[in-house]
């Protein structure tokens, strides 16, 4: 009798480990994939202007509403993403107005980055270009000076996932 009683003592004692084992705790997180090809919301941190930035200057963009997956958010608003000016041409002469390209860096969601693009092709460039129209009006605009690339702060501007990329949930 002693012998069954041990027995079944085991069984519930395997039983309920294996129960509590099985059972997700409230402070555990779930790994969620964030596919290539999702469009994300940012917003320029700060104003930009081809008159005064320089090719090699950081930009700080923020993601303007939270990043979820089946209802769970894997990237809160508010994370920063940078990007890198890599090409800059001032207004000139003769109407010829201004232009800028930044190369778009990750965005951070605590310990991981989010590769982006800057079209929703997979084989898509990861520099935004930005320019005014060539502004000649004959013959007075042969003697004026083009419009420059004014972004103000708070611009949003839509970027893409670049490549599949597994994230917990921010829960």
């Amino acid at each position: 009798m002693i012998q069954i009683l041990r027995r079944h003592a085991a069984c519930l004692f395997i039983g309920i480990c294996f129960v509590v084992h099985a059972t997700p705790s409230t402070g555990q997180r779930a790994t969620l994939v964030l596919r290539e090809g999702t469009p994300v919301s940012l917003t320029f941190g700060g104003p930009l202007s081809s008159k005064t930035a320089a090719a090699g200057d950081i930009v700080t963009l923020v993601l303007a509403q939270d990043i979820k997956i089946d209802g769970v958010i894997v990237a809160t608003a508010g994370s920063v993403a940078l990007g890198k000016i890599t090409y800059v041409k001032k207004a000139a002469f003769a109407g010829r107005s201004g232009s800028l390209s930044i190369r778009l860096g990750g965005l951070n969601t605590g310990d991981k980055k989010i590769k982006l693009r800057a079209s929703w092709k997979k084989n898509g460039e990861s520099e935004v270009q930005y320019s005014r129209p060539y502004n000649l009006k004959y013959p007075m605009g042969l003697y004026r000076t083009g419009d420059d690339v004014e972004i103000a702060s708070g611009t949003s501007l839509i970027v893409f996932v670049a490549e599949d990329i597994s994230l917990d949930s921010m829960h």
